[in-house]
């Protein structure tokens, strides 16, 4: 009798780690990795999209010319919309490719697309002019210095995610699928 007790099917046996056993790592790193890689290359795009704006030195002090306050918007909006395009096409494809494991997926999406956001807006000013408040200390009144590349505000660094959770709830959503991961209807009351 109790040899029948131990052989219960193994999908009703509690397991700490199966979700990790199951070509999980593999799958996270390779979403990790490419979020990573994708934010390097919208941080490039979004430099070489992005044209810096005039600004006139004065008193030690960069002072933007108008049309240097609607490239400060557009340095902005240009991040928004890169990053959100790049998050729903990762996403859709991530959604499709870890489908079997929902939750690995969307853990691991949300962790890759913050790391892409901040990697894209960090190549993006690395590659971008300096602050030009810097270097107007040192220069003389009259001359102009190009205005730097940034991203205006807290709520735009989190299009890439936004972007990337939208892409997973549509495609979760509209294609709903067998999942091997236990639901909270199949867990065990006690």
């Amino acid at each position: 009798m109790s040899e029948r007790v131990s052989e219960a099917p193994l999908e009703h046996q509690p397991t700490a780690g199966r979700a990790w056993t199951d070509g999980s790592v593999p799958f996270v790193a390779a979403v990790l990795a490419t979020y990573a890689l994708v934010g390097l290359c919208a941080g490039w795009v979004w430099h070489e999209l992005w044209q810096p704006a005039e600004g006139v030195v004065v008193q030690h002090e960069w002072y933007a010319t108008g049309a240097g306050l609607r490239e400060d918007f557009s340095g902005t909006g240009l991040y928004v919309l890169i990053a959100t395009g790049a998050g729903l096409a990762l996403g859709v494809l991530f959604a499709i490719l870890g489908g079997v494991r929902p939750v690995v997926t969307l853990v691991a999406c949300i962790i890759g697309s913050a790391l892409a956001g901040w990697l894209m807006l960090t190549m993006g000013q690395w590659l971008g002019p300096a602050d030009p408040q810097g270097a107007a200390k040192s220069l003389d009144d009259g001359a102009t210095l190009p205005s730097a590349l940034r991203v205006s505000g807290l709520s735009p660094l989190f299009a890439f995610t936004l972007g990337t959770l939208g892409a997973l709830a549509l495609v979760f959503t509209v294609f709903q699928g067998n999942s091997p991961e236990r639901r909270f209807d199949e867990e065990p009351r006690g």
